[in-house]
């Protein structure tokens, strides 16, 4: 029993050496409840926008389209998204966190008021409108979100709250189009009660938000920070290292958001109404793509925790294997028996790449630069998503599922960067010296 518990400690000694952290309790207070519950709504609702511009597009909302507004309606999201996250991650390393979130607040709360009014009058410009709206304050808000959930939690709690929070964005679209499946209510109203019920949980929750500790004292307001600090439960900061530099992170970042970002949107989004033009089926590959991911966020909260460069290499190898079983029964993808199984795998795959992307990108950047780098990396893979989906609209079955295949190959060339050259974030602090 003895030597168990030694060898036990060892390895405890080991991993700490390493720069990893075991398992630990989430231990919050009220305030960082209120940082909890306001991401994981915000993600929620992310979830359920960005199932709009698909749905439209396969004709669930607003009638059947001509293949140009398909590829409008698929468009206006990563537009918007990328004009929201590059704008308010500037402004959130300006005016700070808690400042950010009434700007974004408000431009989706009008544009999902636009999208309801227009769903159920039949206004396609009135929907398109709010859309670009609510999709430019969603993403807006992820820069600093991320960035609150970095820098407010203790260590432990860090890499857990950055897999499992943003995970929300999947639970938030597999809900609208589970409901919309199980049910026949007009989408207009699934998506008003939603939102509405989403949007009192935000404005209560943020009534006690804090703002971010470190942020104030990257800024010189020292005493501000120090009143932040206390109201929060922060046991473990990690330790604190000089900044090892930018270049592998910035070029893993980029080559692993362009791949998963890029192969999750079109084999979840625009898959359906490329592929399946003809058929019913947009909602429930949406649904089973998004189930999949959900299930694979929570795997890797608990995967995540011990190695960064351990857990993106075999994420980004396991997407890349799951994507040659799609191209080898590309023949049978118009079965949804073959192909939903098959997707559902790979979307679990592609989680793991996301959880890898969201723990990466904001502790890989000091506290002064953290969210207006989250929103910059970004520009690479929403850059490149926005021309793919030009691109694969003429593509047929087998060129559209080796388009993604070569995309997860850059990704896991991105992960071998990352091994080779990159540093262990795990048991870092995210306050640089």
């Amino acid at each position: 029993m003895a030597v168990e518990q030694r060898k036990k400690s060892r390895k405890k000694v080991v991993f700490e050496e390493k720069g990893y952290f075991q398992e630990g309790k989430i231990l919050t207070t009220t305030y960082q409840r209120s940082i909890i519950l306001s991401a994981s709504s915000s993600f929620f609702l992310w979830g359920i926008i960005s199932a709009i511009g698909p749905l439209a597009a396969s004709g669930s909302l607003v009638g059947a389209l001509a293949g140009n507004l398909k590829t409008i309606f698929l468009l206006i999201g990563p537009i918007f998204i990328l004009i929201g996250n590059t704008t308010m991650g500037y402004m959130s390393d300006h005016i700070g966190r808690k400042r950010t979130f009434v700007i974004t607040m408000a431009a989706y709360a009008i544009g999902l008021l636009l999208i309801v009014v227009f769903t159920l009058t039949g206004g396609i410009t009135g929907v398109a409108s709010g859309l670009a709206l609510s999709q430019f304050g969603i993403g807006g808000e992820e820069p600093p979100s991320l960035s609150l959930l970095t820098e407010d939690f203790s260590l432990d709690a860090r890499t857990q709250l950055l897999a499992l929070v943003p995970n929300f964005g999947n639970i938030g679209t597999a809900f609208i189009t589970g409901l919309m499946l199980l049910s026949n209510i007009n989408p207009a109203y699934l998506i008003m009660f939603s939102t509405v019920a989403l949007l009192g949980i935000l404005v209560y929750s943020r009534i006690t938000l804090p703002e971010s500790f470190r942020w104030l004292s990257s800024k010189g307001y020292k005493d501000r920070a120090l009143e932040e600090r206390k109201k929060l439960k922060i046991d473990r900061e990690g330790t604190r290292i000089k900044h090892p530099g930018f270049a592998a992170a910035i070029i893993t970042l980029a080559l692993i958001g362009i791949s998963q970002y890029l192969t999750f949107g079109l084999m979840a989004y625009v898959i359906g109404p490329y592929e399946f033009p003809s058929s019913t089926f947009d909602e429930e590959i949406i649904f089973i793509a998004t189930l999949g991911a959900s299930i694979g966020g929570f795997i890797a909260a608990r995967l995540v925790r011990n190695s960064r460069k351990n857990f993106t290499l075999y994420s980004y190898l396991g997407g890349f294997i799951s994507m040659i079983f799609i191209l080898l029964l590309v023949g049978y993808m118009k079965s949804l028996f073959v192909f939903l199984p098959l997707l559902f795998f790979n979307m679990i795959m592609s989680e793991f790449g996301w959880v890898s992307r969201t723990t990466l990108e904001p502790e890989t950047f000091p506290t002064k630069l953290r969210s207006t780098a989250i929103g910059l990396i970004r520009v690479f893979p929403m850059t490149a998503y926005i021309a793919s989906i030009y691109l694969t609209s003429s593509l047929n079955a087998y060129q559209f599922i080796l388009f993604n295949l070569i995309l997860w190959a850059i990704g896991l060339c991105g992960a071998f960067v990352w091994y080779y050259f990159g540093f262990e974030t795990g048991n870092i602090s995210p306050d640089y010296i």
